[in-house]
């Protein structure tokens, strides 16, 4: 679990980023806008309780929510002060809600977060360029939004008010629960690396003979116990779509963003339909259904109370053919195929609101390119990324990525970018371009 400690933390560098940014300003009347589109703050991470060393499930209200967040802020003391220069030197921060940080919805988390931030500025004028977007935000024909809302096991109903109208509480997605239950708690995995956790079958068997075979170590409980919660509170926290609470997101997401209320409509279709609508396709993700299947074959075949001697040989060959046949014609489900039409969603945005880029985030895989006079793109995480448990340090080599454009009188320039050494250079590679266009990318020039 080094992903938690903080001599993995990427302050330094943020601060220096910042610094270049700062530099980079031709003119003095240039203005630069700093977008975080989503999860910058991990408020799924399940709370380690030192000592015994347990985990603490937090509820997702938003009095937890303002704790949490100074906690991460008196954590990451680098970026409160990279955000005070920025600001004092009059630009703009914009804070987009992902997945792990719906709570950023909530008034109190706004307003804490923009008090510290206007304190690092020593400017109270900054309070005026902290800004909060829900769902996304657009500057100079671009468009930034996490992405979660076009991933099932991630997404939102009302994603302007995600919060529960009785309780106030945030209900979970199954990303979230899979997150704290699963990802969270199992040391050899790496939240922010989908390679040490996206493995299928023979990927899980190899893992477990590698790192617990051989040992006293052992994950059964805590996958099993997780996997059931992923299912159970998927389907106990579903909140219930109505015509109320889909005309008062739409109103909230004008009145954040300034559009028209049939042009977010159109938008809004283009969610992902969220999990707790098909159970079952849950609990075929965690293998729970394989499970259940196979223990009730299991017990026709071996035990006479529920198999007399004349069934015996009939259940052996049938079920197990049963158990094949639900295997071939169950439809496929995974994580790849949810980044492919994630990144099919770009192309949709940019036409509906005739944008000249579209950028997301939440997938963790990097990418910047042109595809018919339109800029796709994606930020990448900076999370800790060291991918085998072998590793000491973070394993960046290309450096951190980042989506960098300018906008001018000639139009949109620039693309994604690394931070390494102390530097930025353009990232001109297409290995992580999804596979969801007909024609081929062109990585953008610097």
């Amino acid at each position: 679990m080094r992903w938690r400690q903080k001599t993995l933390f990427p302050d330094d560098e943020f601060n220096a980023l910042v610094d270049a940014l700062l530099g980079s300003l031709a003119a003095p009347e240039d203005s630069l806008e700093l977008v975080f589109n989503g999860d910058l703050f991990d408020f799924d991470a399940s709370r380690v309780i030192e000592g015994d060393v347990r985990f603490e499930d937090l509820p997702r209200t938003e009095a937890v929510a303002v704790e949490l967040l100074e906690r991460v802020l008196n954590d990451h003391t680098g970026y409160v002060q990279a955000l005070g220069r920025l600001l004092a030197g009059g630009h703009r921060v914009v804070f987009i809600s992902g997945n792990h940080d719906p709570q950023l919805t909530f008034p109190a988390v706004r307003q804490r977060l923009r008090e510290r931030l206007v304190k690092a500025s020593e400017d109270p004028s900054a309070r005026d360029r902290v800004l909060f977007r829900a769902w996304f935000h657009q500057s100079h024909g671009v468009h930034v939004e996490h992405g979660n809302q076009y991933d099932p096991y991630c997404s939102f109903r009302y994603p302007m008010t995600p919060a529960d109208p009785k309780d106030r509480m945030i209900p979970p997605t199954v990303g979230s629960i899979a997150f704290r239950y699963l990802a969270s708690r199992m040391g050899y995995f790496n939240p922010h690396v989908e390679e040490t956790f996206m493995l299928g079958l023979t990927g899980y068997l190899s893992h477990w003979a590698r790192n617990y075979l051989f040992t006293r170590r052992s994950l059964g409980v805590t996958w099993a116990w997780g996997s059931v919660q992923v299912v159970l509170q998927t389907a106990l926290h579903r909140a219930r779509d109505t015509p109320e609470r889909r005309r008062e997101n739409i109103l909230a997401a004008r009145g954040e963003t300034g559009h028209p209320e049939a042009l977010l409509e159109a938008h809004a279709r283009l969610f992902a339909t969220p999990a707790d609508e098909t159970i079952h396709r849950v609990a075929r993700e965690f293998w729970l259904d394989r499970i259940l299947l196979g223990a009730v074959c299991a017990l026709a075949v071996t035990s006479p109370w529920y198999a007399p001697k004349r069934l015996a040989l009939p259940l052996a060959i049938g079920l197990p053919a049963l158990f094949c046949a639900y295997e071939l014609t169950m439809p496929a489900v995974g994580m790849e195929n949810v980044y492919a039409d994630i990144a099919a969603v770009a192309p949709k945005i940019a036409g509906l609101y005739g944008l000249r880029g579209v950028v997301f985030g939440h997938t963790h895989q990097p990418y910047g390119y042109n595809l018919d006079g339109v800029f796709y793109g994606n930020s990448g995480s900076w999370g800790a990324e060291y991918p085998t448990p072998s590793e000491d340090e973070g394993t960046d080599p290309q450096g951190k990525p980042l989506v960098w454009l300018r906008a001018d009188a000639v139009g949109l320039r620039g693309g994604l970018y690394r931070w390494k050494d102390g530097s930025l250079a353009p990232d001109t590679g297409l290995e992580h371009v999804p596979k969801a266009f007909s024609q081929p990318p062109v990585p953008e020039a610097a």
